[in-house]
């Protein structure tokens, strides 16, 4: 059974008018004719009753009307997919994140994705730096969010965002005021891996150096939740970006960290470089704020 048959009865079901079907279709009458012909034929039994001029359809043909039209439909939604995915603007795109990416940049992406390819799916996959260039390398997600610097000789692009300020977060005292690192150190610290950001973990360890403070790490953990969950218990203090505060995690709470300048947290997307599949270059124009992205 051919598409353009059905496509064919349709319009003569609608109009039961043959010469008004033909001009609907932009084609002649008589090949109209014979597509509806070769449909009985096919079908065996008749669809439209042919008297005094006048079609009418017979109870097979108004049985078929609502399948045949569910067909079409059908078809035209396929077709319109496999050529949105063709042009990049259909199907399913991995991506990973740090958790630090769930608070705006990644919300912000998939708000975008939402407005201007709704037929792209994301697949999200939460996952470390380091275990998302380990996952782009073998191509099992597309784009990701990470934590710069890069230890990698992988040939990827990266879209930088503005790094953001790190805040203390503390067991909830009642307080208001900031705190120094010397009160953090009180509290012990809780700390995502060296292996998780190498060198970003250097550089606050660094910072409680050079300030004379020793700090002792008290539990490490590799996801915000995870470190907003031991600080609640009072295992001791984090630092996370400023962003976080947007979670109100009872039991905590979250301090400016005052007379010391902490290195801020940077975060940015990456995908493998050209030639890729073309659903990331459509990505990859909403994070990089092209013209033609909006």
């Amino acid at each position: 059974m051919e598409l353009r048959h059905l496509r064919h009865f349709l319009a003569v079901a609608e109009e039961l008018h043959m010469g008004r079907a033909a001009l609907r279709l932009a084609m002649a009458q008589p090949p109209l004719s014979q597509s509806i012909g070769r449909l009985e034929k096919e079908l065996g039994v008749k669809l439209f009753e042919r008297a005094n001029r006048r079609l009418t359809l017979t109870r097979a043909g108004s049985a078929f009307v609502d399948e045949a039209r569910a067909s079409v439909r059908h078809a035209d939604s396929a077709l319109h997919i496999a050529r949105a995915a063709h042009n990049g603007e259909a199907g399913e795109i991995r991506v990973g994140f740090v958790s630090a990416a769930l608070y705006e940049h990644l919300p912000h992406l998939l708000s975008r994705l939402r407005e201007k390819y709704p037929d792209i799916r994301p697949k999200l996959i939460e996952a470390s730096t380091n275990e998302q260039i380990a996952a782009l390398s073998r191509s099992e997600i597309d784009v990701g969010f990470v934590h710069p610097p890069l230890g990698t000789d992988e040939r990827l692009d990266v879209h930088d965002y503005a790094a953001e300020d790190l805040v203390a977060v503390l067991p909830d005292d009642r307080q208001t005021h900031g705190v120094t690192l010397a009160d953090i150190a009180h509290h012990g610290l809780i700390m995502f891996p060296a292996a998780q950001g190498p060198a970003l973990h250097a550089r606050i360890m660094d910072t409680f150096t050079k300030a004379g403070l020793d700090v002792r790490i008290v539990q490490e953990a590799t996801r915000a939740l995870t470190m907003l969950s031991l600080v609640s218990a009072g295992l001791g203090a984090a630092l996370l970006p400023r962003s976080t505060q947007r979670l109100m995690f009872r039991g905590v709470r979250y301090a400016p960290i005052t007379g010391v300048s902490l290195p801020a947290w940077p975060l940015a997307v990456i995908a493998k470089r050209r030639p890729r599949p073309t659903i990331v270059d459509s990505v990859w124009r909403l994070l990089d704020g092209r013209p033609d992205a909006t």
